[in-house]
C-alpha cells in the first residue's frame, strides 16, 4: 500500500476503463497505445487461463472475444487457449457462467473462489500479510 501510495503522489495514476459497454471499452482502449498493446497480447494468451474476481458481466463482452481470439477456434495446435478457469463464489455466479458458457470458445472449468489460496505467498511476504487480504 505504501508503494502506490508513493506512486500516486508522483504522479503516476492506473490506467483503466470503466465506462460503457463492451463496444465502447475496446474503443477507449484502442485510443490508448499500452492498454490496445495489452488487449492484444491477452488475444495471444496460450495453455489455460484462471480467472478470479471477474463475472464476466453483460458490459464484458471485448474480454470474451478476446479469450475467443486467443483459443483460435479452427486450430488444433498449439499455441492456443486451450482451458478457461473461472472462480465463483455463489450459486448465482455458477448460474450466470452457465448462463454464458457457450459464448466461450476453450473449454470453461469453474471452481469456488472462495478455497482458491491466490495469495500463497503472505506468509513469505509481509507486506501483503500487513494488508489484511488474506486474513
Amino acid at each position: 500500500m505504501e508503494n502506490i501510495s508513493a506512486r500516486l503522489d508522483e504522479g503516476s495514476y492506473p490506467i483503466f476503463v470503466t465506462a460503457g459497454n463492451g463496444k465502447e471499452k475496446l474503443e477507449h482502449i484502442r485510443h490508448n497505445r499500452y492498454l490496445s498493446y495489452c488487449y492484444d497480447r491477452f488475444c495471444e494468451v496460450d495453455g489455460s487461463l484462471v480467472t478470479f474476481g471477474f463475472n464476466f458481466g453483460q458490459y464484458d463482452e471485448h474480454i470474451i472475444e478476446a479469450i475467443n481470439k486467443a483459443a483460435k477456434f479452427s486450430s488444433k495446435q498449439p499455441p492456443k487457449l486451450w482451458s478457461i478457469y473461472i472462480g465463483v463464489y455463489s450459486d448465482a455466479d455458477i448460474e450466470h457462467i452457465k448462463s454464458i458458457e457457450k459464448k466461450f470458445h476453450p473449454k470453461v472449468r469453474l471452481f469456488d473462489a472462495k478455497t482458491a489460496n491466490v495469495w500463497g505467498c503472505v506468509s513469505r511476504c509481509p507486506t501483503l500479510r500487513s494488508t489484511g487480504l488474506c486474513a
